[in-house]
């Protein structure tokens, strides 16, 4: 007669109910044999790949990765257990974003009389713990706008030696990646993003413009770089991150002594256009107060040179970029205020509304009032900061390939 225990057992010793052990029969992560009546009994081995299901589970690992584990058709378990806790670590990151913010919010008075307290919440917090402009495709068109419309204006005299592995991370769907590896044909790149459909897009992006062969994009969180790189390049990622110097300071733990890190963010408080109107800059003060309530700061351009100093670069540079449209350059009035920049504002409409931050009419007002620094008569101004820094001290050698303004190239 077969021995061994039965699901109710297992159910009652383990704490797991029926339905999960059943469920975990279906998926492959314990499969007890059959009684000639069809009822499961789960041997000595099936018991301990229970237990070690258990612990696998406890860890937080998919039932799928727990199978593959227990199964040995993983074939790379340190892999998969690093990226995991990589997986964990940005989860308490957020976490604790969530956490603060909550509390400082709790903790203050309302900002209106009489106001109550989910008000107040959801006022301060629409946006936390989001990506303030969200992944959908006409976001991904905007990126992909951007990068054509700022290439001469953001890359000029950035290029990495031949034989550099240069990391790209926060790459998102790819428009910054391919500009930079065209300009610099002999290094190779490794791009990070930890969303899957961005990493997804830019490998798209990356095989279409045939530069797949020295371009490799992956999962992973600019917390946890790979290393270690010669160089490093950062593009409108610094602005989403609750604290940005931790990410620095883990880059700068990925470079070689002597490399170099190039960060290159935007300051909505560098934006000028005529005509004024103040429904414009309220609709570009929504995009600021949303983007603050997921983490990041609009403004951080200007905050660029002692951010690198805090998290431990040596001769640090910061240059202003400006980019200014007017009736003399028609084609950047299109691509920088008609198709960057109000795309980018105007597709925070929803969640401010939410917030309670503006009305439906004055916020396409204000788009309608950005739309029209593109017409004829009107100008748009907005400037980036470019940043350089290094580890250590670097040789004539090096800072002759290295990436850098103009002035020191």
């Amino acid at each position: 007669m077969a021995t061994g225990h039965t699901v109710g057992e297992l159910a009652e010793a383990t704490g797991l109910s029926v339905r999960v052990l059943r469920h975990w029969d279906e998926r492959g992560v314990v499969s007890p044999s059959r009684t000639p009546a069809g009822h499961r009994l789960y041997s000595p081995a099936d018991v301990v790949r229970l237990h070690r299901a258990i612990t696998l589970r406890a860890l937080g690992l998919r039932l799928e990765q727990v199978a593959a584990l227990l199964d040995g058709s993983d074939p790379d378990p340190a892999a998969t257990l690093r990226a995991h806790l990589a997986g964990v670590d940005a989860d308490l990151r957020r976490r604790r974003t969530v956490r603060d913010r909550l509390a400082e919010v709790l903790a203050g008075p309302p900002a209106a009389a009489g106001e109550d307290v989910l008000t107040t919440v959801l006022r301060e917090m629409t946006m936390i713990g989001s990506y303030v402009h969200g992944y959908h495709a006409s976001e991904a068109t905007r990126l992909r706008d951007q990068a054509a419309t700022l290439a001469d204006l953001l890359h000029e005299g950035v290029a990495f030696p031949d034989g550099a592995h240069v990391l790209e991370p926060g790459c998102g769907v790819g428009a910054q990646t391919v500009v930079l590896a065209a300009r610099s044909p002999g290094a190779r790149f490794t791009a990070l993003d930890r969303e899957p459909g961005q990493v997804a897009a830019a490998r798209a992006r990356v095989e279409a413009a045939g530069l797949a062969d020295r371009v490799d994009v992956r999962l992973g969180d600019v917390h946890d770089p790979p290393g270690p790189v010669d160089h490093v390049v950062v593009f409108f990622l610094l602005e989403h991150l609750p604290r940005p110097v931790e990410a620095l300071r883990a880059l700068r733990g990925a470079l070689r002594p002597g490399g170099t890190i190039t960060v290159v963010e935007g300051d909505h408080g560098a934006t000028a256009f005529h005509p004024d109107s103040a429904d414009a800059r309220a609709v570009i003060a929504c995009q600021e107060v949303l983007q603050r309530q997921a983490g990041g700061d609009a403004g951080i351009g200007r905050r660029l040179a002692p951010l690198l100093a805090d998290a431990g670069f040596d001769d640090v540079t910061v240059e202003p970029r400006t980019a200014h449209a007017h009736a003399g350059r028609p084609d950047l009035a299109d691509s920088l205020v008609r198709r960057t920049f109000t795309p980018m504002v105007a597709g925070v409409r929803e969640p401010a509304l939410a917030a309670g931050l503006t009305t439906p009419e004055r916020f396409d007002a204000g788009v309608r009032d950005l739309l029209r620094t593109a017409e004829p008569g009107g100008t748009f101004s907005y400037t980036f900061f470019r940043a350089v820094g290094a580890v250590g001290t670097r040789s004539a050698s090096t800072r002759s390939t290295s990436p850098t303004n103009p002035s020191r190239a």
